[in-house]
């Protein structure tokens, strides 16, 4: 008896699953789906973030010997230094990337110039337009102990130290240079 109950119920779900038009069950009007979130656009005046290491890798601009210290340090952590700032009076924030040599000469770091700790370290800077796509570079500077910042008035302001001979441990003096945006370019202002 019970395999006989087992049968029906059996053939009453087979029938009732057949029982359609067109081997397609028709039960109504289908509930309306919405799509999931799609990400949202970035807030005008907010530049998308990049990876810094990547867009250095991919320049064909970058010297090889630069492309040589983008490996990690001691701590994992690669040595670049890199913020958002509007160097071009545009309105939108530029990509500003300043590589360092690693704090400790290691097996997989290249030599350090003592030159290039002077300065903090910073061996070379770039600044890039991230809203052009591939991100374009716009300014390189690939000289040891020159810092790149926001000029005061906008624009570019390069720092470096000079040394005497004479100047063990701390330089004898600041200098500073001044760039302005052309349109096109970076460009020294004269004093």
């Amino acid at each position: 008896m019970r395999r006989l109950e087992l049968g029906l119920c059996a053939l009453l779900l087979v029938l009732s699953g057949c029982a359609t038009a067109g081997e397609v069950r028709v039960e109504g009007a289908a509930s309306q789906v919405t799509p999931p979130p799609s990400t949202p656009p970035p807030p005008s005046g907010v530049t998308p973030s990049f990876d810094p290491v990547a867009l250095l890798r991919a320049d064909p601009k970058v010297s090889d010997k630069i492309k040589n210290y983008l490996t990690p340090c001691n701590q994992g952590r690669f040595p670049v230094d890199a913020r958002y700032a509007d160097v071009t009076a545009d309105g939108v924030p530029e990509l500003l990337v300043a590589v360092m040599s690693c704090d400790e000469k290691t097996a997989e770091t290249p030599a350090v110039n003592p030159d290039y700790v002077r300065g903090n370290g910073v061996i070379a800077n770039y600044v890039y337009d991230v809203v052009a796509k591939p991100p374009v570079d716009v300014f390189a500077l690939e000289e040891p102990a020159m810092l790149l910042d926001v000029g005061r008035k906008g624009g570019l302001q390069m720092i470096h130290w000079e040394y005497r001979a004479s100047d063990k441990t701390w330089p004898s003096q600041q200098v500073s240079k001044f760039y302005r945006w052309t349109g096109t370019a970076f460009e020294l202002v004269k004093r």
